[in-house]
């Protein structure tokens, strides 16, 4: 997906990162005036940026993106790419320069990262199935799930938490694709756990319903991964700082 529209050094810890940028804005007084010029720069010069990411955070993270800075002020071309296995290979090589996601240490230990926003877990079903408002661990288990697994033989989320307390949920569907998933549960008995970001997409469907998940899934963080390379780039710092302030209120 294309369009066009017309900061600092970070931690490769993702916490690490949050406080370099309070302690920057903190100690050094230039730091916003040097961010307006950037800012000034990037409206002034086009600049191509290109961004990975699962579908369930680029569906929450993008649109805001979009609304944001695709709006004439700004010289900038978005370019979003699919998610794939060897992201990282992409990232080292300078194919791709900016990842959304999962805080799961899957990332490569040099990459820069920072934290952007927390997810929950809920449950998506159909809306005439038989599940009530919360599925405990024990019915959640007796249940067929669709299962998203963006890559090929890594356990998700959901299935190494569910792990940790010697559980294994079964599934007679796996695909790669949030929204694809969701297309398959009406007139099914199946549950889809999906990231709480989604959870407009569901309501807007009036086929499909939220359930509570098991208390056993416990939220989680995304975040923004980019090669060290960038960090003194000027066009990815303002990058950067614009995805913070996209997600900032994802915090409230």
């Amino acid at each position: 997906m294309t369009f066009w529209s017309g900061r600092r050094k970070a931690s490769n810890s993702p916490c690490g990162a949050a406080r370099f940028s309070k302690s920057l804005r903190d100690c050094y007084p230039g730091w916003r005036l040097w961010l307006r010029r950037t800012c000034s720069i990037q409206a002034r010069e086009k600049s191509h940026f290109r961004i990975s990411g699962p579908d369930n955070v680029c569906t929450v993270v993008l649109p805001r993106l979009c609304r944001q800075y695709a709006n004439g002020r700004y010289q900038v071309q978005f370019e979003f790419l699919p998610w794939q296995s060897g992201i990282a290979e992409l990232v080292e090589h300078g194919q791709v320069d900016l990842v959304l996601h999962i805080d799961d240490g899957l990332l490569p230990s040099h990459f820069q990262s920072e934290r952007l926003y927390r997810e929950d877990w809920i449950c998506a079903v159909a809306r005439g199935s038989r599940f009530g408002d919360r599925l405990s661990l024990k019915q959640y288990l007796a249940a067929n799930h669709i299962v998203v697994a963006t890559y090929a033989g890594v356990q998700t989320i959901p299935d190494k938490q569910l792990a940790a307390v010697g559980a294994k949920r079964s599934s007679c569907i796996r695909l790669p694709y949030f929204g694809v998933a969701l297309q398959c549960l009406p007139g099914t008995e199946l549950v889809l756990t999906v990231t709480s970001g989604m959870s407009s997409v569901v309501t807007g469907n009036r086929a499909l319903r939220i359930v509570k998940a098991p208390h056993e899934l416990h939220p989680f963080h995304f975040l923004m991964a980019w090669h060290p390379r960038l960090n003194s780039d000027p066009r990815h710092v303002w990058l950067r700082e614009a995805l913070r302030s996209t997600t900032a209120t994802l915090n409230e």
